[in-house]
């Protein structure tokens, strides 16, 4: 059982979305409604989520509501911040309709991130373009 979960890690590493069959759904996917949330600001929970359908608001808590800060759809891992620096959930993310992920132990996420330059990247990438909205954000202020 457990080489299978390894080689099912070393699959999505190297292959990225390609890889994504119903093997993997089953072992690592799971669906949410409208309205879940996923990650609670000020939270320890180390779990990393990529999305594979659907939306979610990235959100902080202003007084007593909540301020969408972005919406991130298909493609985009969310809870990373949480892997690289073991501090707590600094959003809250509450999923938009319902969307559907595959969730990663910090441990599973330690050996794809390791195995391929590709995740490097795709982080990279998916961090920048985040620092660009808030910075885009910033300005509209």
């Amino acid at each position: 059982m457990m080489k299978d979960s390894y080689d099912e890690i070393m699959k999505i590493a190297f292959q990225g979305e390609d890889a994504i069959n119903e093997d993997i759904i089953n072992k690592f996917g799971k669906t949410y409604p409208d309205k879940t949330i996923l990650i609670k600001e000020g939270d320890i929970q180390q779990k990393i989520f990529w999305i594979i359908e659907g939306n979610v608001y990235i959100t902080r808590k202003m007084g007593k509501k909540y301020k969408v800060l972005a919406t991130l759809g298909p493609g985009e891992i969310i809870g990373e911040m949480s892997f690289f620096d073991k501090s707590v959930r600094s959003a809250t993310v509450i999923s938009k309709g319902e969307v559907k992920v595959l969730v990663f132990s910090k441990e599973n996420f330690a050996d794809i991130f390791a195995a391929s330059p590709k995740w490097t990247k795709k982080f990279l990438i998916s961090l920048s373009k985040r620092i660009k909205y808030m910075f885009n954000r910033l300005n509209d202020i």
